[in-house]
């Protein structure tokens, strides 16, 4: 749990940090919003990751959690200190970098059956926030730049026929060849699941993860580099720290759908509801972020006296008791509207897509478990200030989550732990 919550506060750190010194970059810099074709990137390299499991000695990760693999990403800059990117890194699955001594990967001590069972791969979603720009000024001709990066994603291991949620921190580095090619170098720490690097962890102890360290070519697409300000242009800017902010307030339904449960049943047994809080800035028309908090199953005004698929198992009020459960999440916003038919500043109904990452917390069982996935949603409109919104997510978290509800186990092959969860309230433009 303590590396769950050191984690989850860099990553808070940074967001925060990045909020006020990514648009303090381009008030004092003036640059505009780029095309939605320009600074796209891809990369190509190989990597080295370093398991860690829960409870063993990391003075011996060299050899028994030592593997080799490939990765390959693409991203976008959409300000000079905000980028995306989506990487995919295959790991100890070919036979030319074959570790003979990889102990620590699963199935644990029979080294060589990972390999041959395919290995393990990994999709990852970054936020970068450019150091240099963000805080020396922005400078396409700059030979270096740094980076650091909130991650999350998922990940499959071969090995233990075992997938989980994946959240972590890196810093990355990239050095100009030419206006076209690169350098990259990687560094990130990853928390996984006790499935994947097949370990128990317990009740709300501690994590498993490991150390990754990537090297490679970046190739430039398109256009490169954002232009100065232009005239009359002021709502498609790159606004001062103050713009662009937002809070929200609503209500929110949850259906928890524990691996192994029959899904027409999560009607009553697995639907709770709870309030939310949200708070994001839009970095431009494209693109915001947004840090919400929600607190679920804690308000007897909304109790389900049939409730059986929250943690501890079996039909009883003891969730509710002990507080519910509470998730602290971040959400990538990108704006369908804006990216495909343009920017309008008149337009009164947007809709979104977003990936999300975050931690959630069981008050019964005391547990903490890493969170990803994925949604829709849709803001209308009101006035200049006001609009109402509504989402549609799916998250997946790991079964210690569950409280012995929906264990998977070593032996499942498919299958996970999630939860469905809508939500709907109001939004004030700041």
């Amino acid at each position: 749990m303590k590396r769950y919550i050191y984690i989850i506060g860099i990553v808070w750190l940074s967001f925060i940090g990045s909020l006020y010194a990514a648009d303090e970059d381009a008030r004092k810099h003036d640059v505009e919003m780029a095309d939605v074709w320009d600074n796209w990137y891809v990369q190509l390299g190989l990597d080295m990751s370093l398991q860690n499991p829960y409870g063993y000695d990391l003075a011996k990760v060299f050899p028994n959690g030592k593997t080799f693999g490939v990765n390959a990403a693409i991203g976008r800059w959409f300000t000079p200190g905000l980028g995306l990117r989506g990487k995919v890194n295959w790991e100890n699955g070919i036979p030319l970098f074959e570790n003979g001594h990889a102990n620590w990967l699963a199935p644990m001590y029979q080294c060589g059956v990972n390999m041959e069972r395919g290995g393990y791969l990994a999709l990852y979603g970054d936020i970068q926030l450019d150091v240099h720009n963000l805080f020396l000024g922005y400078d396409e001709e700059r030979m270096w730049n740094l980076q650091v990066y909130p991650r999350a994603g998922v990940a499959y291991n071969f090995g233990s026929s075992k997938g989980t949620p994946v959240l972590g921190v890196g810093i990355g580095n990239t050095f100009r060849i030419n206006e076209r090619l690169g350098i990259y170098l990687d560094a990130a720490y990853q928390m996984v699941s006790s499935g994947f690097i097949p370990v128990g962890t317990g009740t709300g102890s501690n994590s498993n993860g490991y150390f990754d360290f990537n090297v490679g070519v970046q190739v430039n697409l398109g256009k490169r580099g954002f232009k100065a300000q232009a005239p009359n242009e002021e709502a498609a800017v790159i606004g001062s720290f103050w713009k662009g902010w937002f809070v929200q307030a609503g209500l929110d339904m949850n259906l928890q759908t524990p691996y192994g449960k029959n899904l027409s049943q999560v009607f009553p047994k697995g639907k709770t509801f709870g309030l939310d809080v949200a708070v994001g800035k839009h970095f431009s028309p494209e693109v915001a972020l947004r840090a919400r908090l929600n607190w679920e199953n804690g308000f007897p005004l909304f109790e389900n006296g049939h409730l059986e698929w929250v943690g501890p198992a079996g039909r009883n009020g003891i969730n509710m008791d002990k507080g519910g459960y509470v998730a602290t999440y971040m959400d990538v916003l990108l704006n369908v509207h804006s990216l495909f038919l343009g920017y309008d500043a008149t337009r009164k109904w947007h809709a979104v897509v977003f990936p999300r990452a975050g931690l959630i917390s069981n008050r019964a069982t005391k547990s903490g478990s890493p969170m990803v996935g994925a949604g829709v949603g849709t803001t209308y409109r009101l006035n200049e200030r006001w609009s109402l919104y509504s989402d549609l997510a799916f998250q997946m978290t790991t079964s210690e989550f569950t409280g012995g509800v929906g264990p998977t186990g070593m032996s499942v092959s498919t299958g996970f732990n999630g939860i469905l969860d809508f939500h709907i309230g109001v939004q004030l433009d700041l």
